[in-house]
């Protein structure tokens, strides 16, 4: 399995896009996680902490990463263990994604973390009608996980037990739910009472569609690094010929559309383009 390098001038992009996009969810829902922006001295620690080594390019593994190196600069915490499973009978029941001390408050806090990227592919069914491109991942199913299991597991015997062999009692629980979903145009949006107003929202369309959008500059977004462009250089940035070929493949591809100020690549709108046929397999 490859291993990734980040950089740590990445990492601080990548999580000012974390700390800067609202959450998918309304902040009652999961009992919020609030990330808040980088002082310069967290900044400058980040810096000298250096880069980051990623056994995978999944992108949990780089976003839990970008957490725990948010916990690590804070001063307003401290990471006292993570991906700890709670087994009965040598069966896995759960993972605690991070256990965390408050050093404000000396409490503990049990912290469950995701990003996800969904199409919207069917409004009328709100989060029931939002998945990944592996169309078994499905926003209702994911936030239920969270909410109703994961968030959970410190209440039931097992959980209480595993948490008392590492001296940990009674964790507030807390969740943060981060990404985007995209919409096809010709569908609309949609209200949900636990989906926040403001989360970040992109532009999902199937090849054909694509074929028709103006001439613009573009960037393939390759996992684990959907979050800010900085991983991405000037060569990168295609036209939309460029875009047709890869579309050839017949896989799902991320765009940014960018636009590129002074050698920077700026990004403008971003876009999910799918094969024709991609709910029907």
């Amino acid at each position: 399995m490859p291993s990734f390098s980040v950089p740590s001038h990445q990492i601080i992009a990548d999580l000012n896009w974390v700390v800067f996009n609202p959450s998918l969810l309304n902040a009652e829902v999961l009992n919020e996680v609030q990330l808040q922006p980088l002082t310069p001295k967290q900044l400058n620690r980040l810096k000298q902490l250096g880069g980051l080594e990623l056994p995978s390019s999944k992108l949990g593994y780089y976003f839990e990463a970008l957490i725990k190196r948010y916990i690590e600069v804070s001063g307003a915490y401290t990471l006292k263990a993570a991906n700890v499973q709670v087994e009965e009978n040598k069966q896995t029941l759960g993972e605690f994604d991070m256990l965390i001390e408050n050093e404000k408050s000396n409490h503990f806090e049990h912290w469950e973390v995701s990003c996800k990227f969904y199409l919207c592919h069917t409004p009328q069914q709100g989060l029931e009608g939002c998945c990944g491109t592996q169309l078994k991942d499905v926003f209702a199913v994911k936030l239920a996980k969270m909410r109703d299991k994961q968030l959970q597991l410190s209440k039931t015997p097992q959980g209480i037990e595993t948490l008392q062999e590492l001296h940990i009692t009674k964790p507030t629980v807390k969740g943060l739910l981060k990404g985007m979903v995209f919409y096809q145009q010709s569908l609309g949006t949609f209200s949900n009472n636990q989906l926040n107003d403001f989360h970040f929202k992109g532009i999902w369309m199937y090849s054909p569609e694509w074929h028709k959008t103006p001439e613009s500059k573009f960037v393939v977004l390759q996992k684990p690094f959907l979050f800010s462009l900085h991983s991405y250089q000037l060569t990168a940035v295609k036209t939309n010929a460029e875009v047709n070929d890869l579309l050839k493949k017949e896989m799902p591809i991320m765009l940014a559309e960018v636009s590129v100020e002074e050698e920077v690549i700026v990004e403008q709108k971003r876009f999910w383009v799918i094969p024709d046929a991609w709910f029907d397999s």
